[in-house]
């Protein structure tokens, strides 16, 4: 049956895509904490050769030689390799390695024929509590290595040569209930280790997920939904910081020509297509962020787009607005209902100027671009115009002999 987490088995095993995600994080922590601690019970595991003298001296050299020229170096082999094998052989390792130094008192303890030799037996129950609660198999682990640790006790037991039948039995109860107590504190400890991580996994997935959520209305709320663009939210606000600056910085305004007779004459869906094309031309002339002056495109409503460009000044500007009117002309998409004849969709444009060292406000800088995307318009259409303060609006050359500017999308 599954936890109640629904992420956990009864023997406390992950999905194997939450087991990854695991690993990824607490690997390198457990791999440090298995070597240390491997390192660490060898030394412990080394002192009872001490008392091998005391309890077993009828096989104290058997018993020193196995502790340090056998388990030893096979700790320090597997300490080593904990680094250098996939995580499931990392922890099969662990296992295999403290089912091995456990079989090596248990056999000394079958060997010995000294008084007192039957005291060596509670050595290996101590290397059962250190496997499961110090060193913390897997759970699934440490229920393989105690029930393996406690069927070898017990045959050792039974079939000790000599062995009193009341102190086998004593001895078996006693290390049953070791073995079973430290097994039970591993469960515990697995089970809590387990789904601590599935709480704050599922804690940090929903926050992320929350966070995505704001970012994504955050972008509905500043996209225009049509083309994509920017909205006038966002110009607006780019527009008062800019203009806030000394820098220098200037505002098109553009305006799709005779938008409402497109409208009429191939209806609203083909209108709105044609504003998204539009929009997308647009958007080519916006470049990666450090490489060309900072540009801002947005859809100001309906056939209207703007742009605001950081650190340009009259020529930068001109060079700008000429470039998106022969890209929008190059499009050739088709206007049949354009009544001066043309027969394709342009744009005009008013341009407004901040120059550096002033400090603008975005109600003036618009008033001087729409009054000159007016005069564009009176003009014919097809062109750009430029504002020069106080709503006085400069003559533009012909935007055919303007040359092809850097601004223009490759």
């Amino acid at each position: 049956m599954p936890d109640a987490t629904g992420r956990l088995d009864w023997l406390l095993r992950f999905d194997a895509r939450t087991e990854a995600q695991y690993e990824a994080e607490t690997g390198p922590e457990r791999i440090v904490t298995l070597r240390r601690l491997t390192l660490l019970g060898m030394v412990f595991y080394n002192i009872y050769n001490f008392t091998s003298i005391v309890l077993m001296p009828d096989i104290f050299e058997l018993s020193a030689a196995a502790r340090l020229l056998v388990v030893t170096p096979v700790s320090v082999m597997l300490a080593w390799l904990f680094t250098h094998v996939r995580p499931a052989t990392r922890e099969l390792l662990a296992l295999n390695g403290l089912t091995g130094a456990v079989a090596m008192p248990m056999l000394l303890f079958w060997l010995t024929t000294a008084p007192l030799g039957v005291y060596t037996f509670g050595e290996s129950i101590l290397i059962v509590v250190y496997g499961n609660l110090l060193l913390a198999l897997r759970f699934r682990h440490a229920l393989v290595f105690t029930a393996v640790v406690f069927l070898g006790a017990g045959l050792a037991v039974a079939t000790k040569p000599g062995l009193d039948p009341q102190l086998c039995s004593a001895l078996i109860v006693q290390y049953g209930t070791g073995c079973a107590f430290s097994l039970y504190a591993n469960y515990r400890m697995e089970r809590q280790r387990c789904r601590e991580y599935l709480r704050v996994s599922a804690a940090r997935s929903a926050s992320e997920a929350a966070e995505a959520a704001r970012r994504r209305y955050q972008d509905l709320s500043d996209t225009d939904a049509l083309t994509g663009l920017p909205n006038r939210r966002v110009l607006d606000e780019t527009a008062r910081a800019w203009f806030a600056e000394a820098r220098p910085a200037a505002l098109l305004m553009i305006d799709v020509d005779h938008f409402k007779a497109f409208n009429d004459t191939l209806g609203h869906p083909e209108g709105d297509a044609c504003l998204r094309r539009v929009a997308a031309l647009f958007t080519t002339f916006v470049p990666e962020p450090g490489t060309m002056p900072a540009i801002q495109a947005a859809r100001f409503g309906g056939e209207e787009f703007a742009f605001v460009l950081r650190d340009a000044g009259a020529p930068e500007a001109v060079r700008f607005a000429a470039a998106l009117v022969r890209a929008v002309a190059a499009l050739g998409i088709a206007h049949p209902g354009r009544p001066d004849g043309l027969g394709v969709v342009t744009v005009s444009i008013g341009i407004a100027l901040k120059e550096a060292g002033t400090v603008g406000t975005r109600e003036a800088l618009f008033a001087q671009a729409d009054r000159a995307l007016y005069q564009a318009k009176r003009r014919g259409r097809n062109g750009y115009v430029l504002a020069e303060g106080d709503g006085v609006v400069a003559a533009i050359p012909s935007v055919s002999v303007v040359a092809r500017s850097a601004w223009e999308p490759v």
